[in-house]
């Protein structure tokens, strides 16, 4: 058994990252100038803020502090042919978590293909499970500089060399498949509006993007997005 992975994940509110982070808590609003308000003193504290801003902004990409809203995962023989597609959305994280493991123990899948999974999905699986406490019912080797049991689709197109890293949609436009329905930055905006379910199928969307561009890049025609796709399971874990 093969599969294709990709999850989505919304970033923390301020507040609780400055909690995790240990920050103090500030107040909205300015604050009022005494008569001795030093300029200085203003544009270090200014500059304070800006760090803070790039830090909590980068804080969104790690497991620490945010968190899994959506598992897209597409499942396939060992010959490439399609054996369904199933993403679990929603707001339990730790169920969410749990039943894509369970369904892990069932498939016992070989490979894992991902793009950039070695360096995102498949980390912030292992970490949220950890902060969760759902314990992973196998074992996925994260080693890098290899294809099994992960076949990560960027780093293997760019060698391994962080300068020729591509996002997904360039990569598919390059080889000539279907390319994503969306971008990352609208994951925050449909989980806002309570769009679950559109959020499940723009997962299962981008699974089916690298899946074609795995196939592309081992010299197989992709099948269509309406096979691969074909009825599948959209699970609201609430």
């Amino acid at each position: 058994m093969k599969v294709v992975l990709d999850i989505e994940t919304i970033q923390a509110p301020r507040e609780d990252w400055a909690r995790l982070a240990g920050k103090p808590q500030t107040t909205a609003g300015a604050e009022p100038v005494s008569e001795g308000f030093d300029l200085f003193t203003a544009g270090a504290a200014e500059e304070q803020r800006r760090a803070e801003d790039e830090l909590y902004a980068k804080s969104a990409f790690d497991a620490t502090f945010s968190s899994i809203v959506c598992i897209g995962l597409l499942e396939f023989s060992d010959q490439m042919e399609p054996r369904g597609a199933v993403a679990w959305y929603g707001g339990n994280e730790r169920e969410l978590l749990r039943q894509f493991w369970s369904r892990l123990a069932q498939s016992r899948p070989s490979l894992f293909i991902t793009h950039n999974g070695l360096g995102f999905d498949l980390p912030f699986l292992k970490k949220r499970s950890i902060i969760r406490q759902v314990k992973p019912t196998m074992e996925i080797n994260l080693a890098k500089f290899r294809t099994e049991p992960v076949y990560d689709t960027m780093a293997i197109w760019s060698n391994w060399d962080t300068r020729g890293w591509v996002k997904l949609d360039v990569l598919a436009r390059a080889l000539d498949v279907e390319t994503k329905s969306g971008s990352g930055e609208q994951v925050a905006a449909m989980w806002e509006k309570g769009q679950g379910l559109e959020l499940a199928r723009y997962c299962l969307q981008d699974t089916y993007v690298t899946y074609a561009c795995y196939s592309r890049m081992n010299f197989r025609q992709p099948l269509s997005s309406e096979v691969v796709l074909l009825q599948p399971e959209l699970l609201d874990v609430g």
